[in-house]
């Protein structure tokens, strides 16, 4: 018991609902014993020497022991059956000091239905309280209390029960609310982590094919073409300091980017990989929202196209009808075998797969579809994303 108090008051133990339980509050939950201890004084210090006077005070004295015992374990999670059983041996104290010492006894179903109160779920909070009150109006009754004693004593067990089971519910609703706050705070952190995973593949996987192969080119040509090789260096200068912005504004979350720039990038990164790159576009108005998806769809086709097809042509369509648009990237690779070699480690590995699964969620924000998959007898492979128009997430 010592070991207990020292934890939850001289340690700064904690209520279950994550407030720290200061001594303050401790005084609060223990103030009413002062009730019982005063008719325990007033029996050890009036003579009479008989054993139901000592055996009155004895159960006074348990009996007050068990609720200070029941209020400590009451803030204690790893509690399980215990505070039912304190419960009822309060019970029982109650109705033997009311029976065999005297009716005046009753009042202590009062703490009797507060700790049932505390202990009973909330949905039989209420019967618990009102059995207290019945078992104690019976007793008192029998002890040969008066009527106005068995009404006054019935009243505040009543009364101060259901006090109790408001305050228990109120308790147990803190601690739903603290856990839904919990997992709001993780499902928006795991949705964070997700945006910048899927922002940065989208980003990174593109940029450094590019800088990759135009670095690879710059070599290539240094030596026979130095001025053309200058040229490619210092698109790749300009490339490299896209992709720092790039990641800047994903890190910020407003990366939106628009269909025409990456259609330029697009048709420069094909170009410097060796693939004839045709880009036709319809003009078409579109929500800022769907636009970017379909920005997203034409750097993840042109991006699997570098890495992974074996192309010599790829074409970038965007097209628009019936309140839609779309992007097709086609390609007439094969994407049996080896992809197309960059530098820097890149390889045809799950990352595609995992552009494509991205892509998918960010159509599905703005009710737009993604199909991605072979054309007939290997004649190359088909990317096509579209978007109502005026789609927003």
């Amino acid at each position: 018991m010592r070991a207990t108090l020292r934890q939850r008051f001289g340690e700064g133990g904690l209520h279950a609902d994550g407030r720290p339980m200061t001594m303050s509050r401790a005084i609060g939950m223990l103030v009413w014993l002062a009730f019982i201890l005063v008719p325990v004084l007033d029996a050890v210090t009036t003579p009479a020497p008989t054993i139901q006077h000592a055996l009155a005070i004895a159960g006074a004295v348990l009996f007050s022991s068990i609720y200070v015992w029941l209020v400590i374990i009451w803030f204690d999670e790893r509690r399980h059956r215990r505070p039912y059983a304190l419960t009822v041996a309060l019970l029982a104290l109650a109705v033997a000091l009311t029976l065999a010492d005297h009716p005046s006894w009753g009042f202590l179903f009062t703490y009797v239905a507060a700790c049932a109160g505390l202990v009973v779920p909330s949905g039989y909070g209420m019967l618990a309280v009102l059995a207290c009150a019945v078992v104690g109006a019976g007793a008192t009754a029998a002890g040969g209390g008066t009527a106005s004693n068995i009404i006054g004593d019935a009243a505040a067990t009543i009364g101060v029960g259901l006090l109790l089971v408001l305050m228990r519910d109120l308790r147990v609703r803190n601690e739903e609310l603290c856990e839904a706050r919990a997992e709001l705070a993780r499902t928006a952190v795991a949705a964070e982590r997700e945006r910048f995973a899927r922002d940065l593949h989208d980003l990174l996987g593109h940029t450094l094919s590019v800088i990759a192969l135009k670095a690879e080119l710059a070599g290539r040509l240094v030596a026979e073409r130095p001025a053309q090789a200058a040229v490619e260096i210092g698109e790749v200068e300009q490339v490299a300091r896209q992709a720092l912005g790039e990641v800047r504004d994903a890190v910020s979350g407003y990366r939106k980017p628009t269909l025409e720039d990456e259609l330029t990038g697009a048709r420069m990164a094909l170009s410097a990989a060796g693939i004839e790159a045709d880009v036709e576009r319809a003009p078409v108005a579109l929500h800022p929202d769907a636009e970017a998806v379909l920005a997203w769809a034409v750097r993840e086709g042109a991006t699997n196209v570098i890495r992974h097809s074996g192309a010599r042509r790829c074409r970038v369509i965007v097209s628009a009808s019936d309140g839609l648009a779309a992007v097709e990237v086609v390609d007439n690779g094969s994407r049996n075998g080896r992809p197309r070699a960059v530098s820097g480690g890149l390889s045809n590995g799950g990352s595609a797969g995992h552009g494509i699964a991205g892509l998918t969620e960010r159509a599905e924000r703005v009710h737009g579809q993604v199909h991605a998959g072979r054309l007939p007898e290997g004649a190359g492979f088909r990317l096509s994303v579209s978007v109502p128009v005026g789609a927003h997430a």
